[in-house]
């Protein structure tokens, strides 16, 4: 569904609107409005004028309009001190059609940040359990915000986060995907496969034991967060075979929660990181042969076969070369 103003029966006119009777939308996810952007827009107005109207709705009651979108173009012509500002006036509409007309908007312009972002799409969410009944998939929240799956997803994910790191998050201290990889690859993991841990700790304490990793510099960027999960995984792995239920890997991870020193990278070189690597190298290998099938069974003529061969051939070489340096 999207709310296009350009269509003949939202628009109502072209107004050149008092700015006083102008009033901010407080549906309007935009929190943060930096004084580098304000400051750039207001030198081209007052040089150029407002070029791109602002839309807004009657409120009909009172004589005043309530912003749909424009809101820099609002606030720098109060700071240049304009009377009047070029507006499209829009038939009022419900807050559910109001807010998406404010993502179709502004997903064709700058997108929201993140927290803003989220707030709106929870917002939406309420608007249309108000009117339904029904929660709304991600499916029908992507049809109606032009967001993709994923991106309501970790929104959705955002909105549910404590205000502190939320705050982390809208001044850049630590991003959203930070956040997501940490609840995807530790804190689920965790929670599914090490049950014991996992209450040893609580959710709240291993999120907070890694942010202050993260705020310290001992974890210094988002992709690291993944190689917890093996450790995680190779974890419950070896305490199924044991007599107590316990794994030498469940030391590791209270230390990387325990530890503020210790480093995601410490952990996964002096536990599983040849495990995990040799993994890898199988399924390359099992693919290097089926691929070397494939080109054989391809091959033309002679000239192509030797050709594979020759290949498979050096690797063989350089193979047994490696492992007898590696045997003595």
């Amino acid at each position: 569904m999207s709310a296009d103003l350009s269509r003949d029966d939202k628009i109502r006119e072209l107004q050149n609107i008092p700015i006083e009777n102008i009033r901010p939308n407080p549906s309007n996810p935009r929190l943060i409005f930096p004084e580098d952007e304000l400051d750039r827009l207001a030198e081209s107005i007052e040089q150029e004028g407002i070029l791109v109207p602002i839309a807004v709705f009657d409120n009909d009651d009172d004589s005043t309009f309530t912003l749909i979108d424009g809101e820099r173009r609002y606030k720098c012509a109060l700071h240049l001190g304009l009377s009047h500002v070029p507006a499209l006036v829009t038939t009022r509409a419900d807050e559910e059609s109001t807010l998406i007309s404010m993502f179709n908007i502004h997903h064709m312009r700058e997108p929201w940040r993140d927290i803003p972002t989220a707030i709106a799409l929870n917002k939406l969410e309420q608007a249309i359990i108000r009117d339904t009944d029904e929660s709304p998939s991600d499916s029908i929240l992507a049809e109606k915000t032009g967001l993709s799956r994923e991106r309501i997803r970790r929104l959705r994910f955002a909105i549910e986060l404590p205000s502190e790191y939320q705050q982390y998050i809208s001044d850049g201290t630590i991003p959203l995907n930070w956040f997501w990889e940490l609840d995807r690859n530790v804190i689920q993991p965790l929670a599914k496969r090490r049950a014991q841990l996992f209450d040893e700790f609580g959710h709240e304490g291993i999120l907070e034991a890694f942010v202050s990793k993260r705020l310290a510099g001992v974890i210094t960027d988002t992709v690291s967060l993944r190689d917890v999960r093996p450790i995680i995984n190779f974890a419950e792995e070896d305490a199924s075979t044991s007599t107590n239920g316990q794994s030498i890997l469940d030391d590791t991870i209270r230390k990387l929660i325990l530890d503020e020193e210790f480093t995601i990278a410490t952990a996964y070189e002096d536990t599983v990181q040849i495990m995990v690597e040799t993994e890898k190298l199988q399924r390359s290998a099992e693919n290097m042969i089926k691929g070397f099938s494939r080109l054989l069974a391809r091959t033309r003529n002679q000239d192509e076969n030797v050709m594979v061969i020759q290949v498979a051939e050096y690797l063989l070489t350089e193979l047994s070369r490696l492992i007898e340096e590696n045997q003595t």
